[in-house]
């Protein structure tokens, strides 16, 4: 039953939030208007209690009936005063209960919103560390690349100087045998002549 209620407090709140607003505002005048009247039949009771209208100076048979009728009527307010603040208090325990739900579910939205997005932040940081681990490979596979290439250059390059150096030496030496040749050749010449 207090399910119901809530369910219907619920579907009242949020289908019409002025009517609610408009039910708290008429159940407190209805809490009023009680109050009022029953304070109206207690000045009713107390005046009737003062009055002695018998032969004797005691009550009558009338104003103790009076006094009866005013303490039903003041017993049947009271009813209706306890009957209003159940409903009023039914009406803003639902009222809060709705309210704690909606906050809870707030609650769970916003919690699911940062979850998803700490999730997705997180998949773009373990992307951005894929990149950034392939670009190193990358960056070593070049570096690689680059020491190997030197290293054939270089070799090449070592090789080259070597051969050169080793054709400037055989030129060196080639010029040197020449220089030689020519001065045994001249020299040879003379010492034929001097023979003759």
């Amino acid at each position: 039953m207090m399910k119901k209620l809530i369910l219907l407090a619920f579907f009242c709140s949020t289908l019409f939030p002025a009517f609610s607003q408009e039910q708290a505002v008429e159940a407190e005048d209805k809490l009023t208007r009680l109050m009022s009247d029953r304070e109206q039949l207690v000045m009713e009771y107390q005046y009737l209690n003062q009055q002695n209208n018998s032969f004797w100076g005691n009550k009558s048979k009338k104003d103790l009936l009076q006094i009866i009728d005013t303490l039903k009527e003041i017993i049947k307010k009271d009813t209706e005063l306890i009957a209003a603040v159940k409903e009023a208090s039914v009406k803003k325990i639902a009222e809060t209960t709705v309210e704690r739900q909606r906050a809870g579910n707030q609650v769970q939205v916003d919690q699911r919103q940062i979850n998803n997005r700490i999730s997705g932040l997180q998949d773009q940081v373990s992307a951005l560390q894929n990149q950034l681990k392939k670009r190193e490979r990358t960056i070593t596979d070049l570096e690689l690349q680059l020491t190997e290439t030197d290293d054939v250059r270089y070799g090449k390059d070592k090789v080259i100087a070597m051969l050169a150096g080793f054709i400037a030496l055989l030129f060196i030496y080639a010029i040197f045998l020449q220089i030689r040749l020519g001065k045994l050749k001249n020299a040879k010449p003379r010492k034929k002549r001097t023979q003759n």
